[in-house]
């Protein structure tokens, strides 16, 4: 009797510790990959930020403004009091040239 109430100790022994092992390492990769999950939220945030300020940049450098200020500072160019006449040509205008130039150069 006292051998197999030793072994069935020892069996339960053994399995409640491996059950606790298996739970231990799943609590450690929980938390690992909770880790590895922020780390990487983090990184996506930071790339968005520069990404932002990069559009920033952008928007910053094509302006309107800057760039008619260049034109007047730099280049001595004189923006036009009055608006430009605008003309209309027909699509079926602009593929007959384009047509009479490519001919003309092939």
């Amino acid at each position: 009797m006292k051998k197999s109430s030793l072994k069935s100790f020892i069996i339960i022994v053994l399995s409640i510790a491996s059950i606790l092992f298996i739970y231990v390492a799943t609590l450690t990769e929980i938390k690992n990959l909770n880790k590895e999950r922020l780390n990487k939220i983090e990184t996506l945030n930071e790339r968005q930020n520069r990404i932002e300020s990069k559009m920033i940049e952008i928007q910053t450098l094509t302006a309107e403004e800057r760039i008619v200020r260049i034109a007047i500072d730099t280049l001595n160019m004189v923006r036009p009091k009055d608006n430009l006449e605008t003309i209309k040509v027909n699509k079926d205008q602009i593929k007959q040239l384009e047509k009479i130039v490519n001919e003309k150069y092939d």
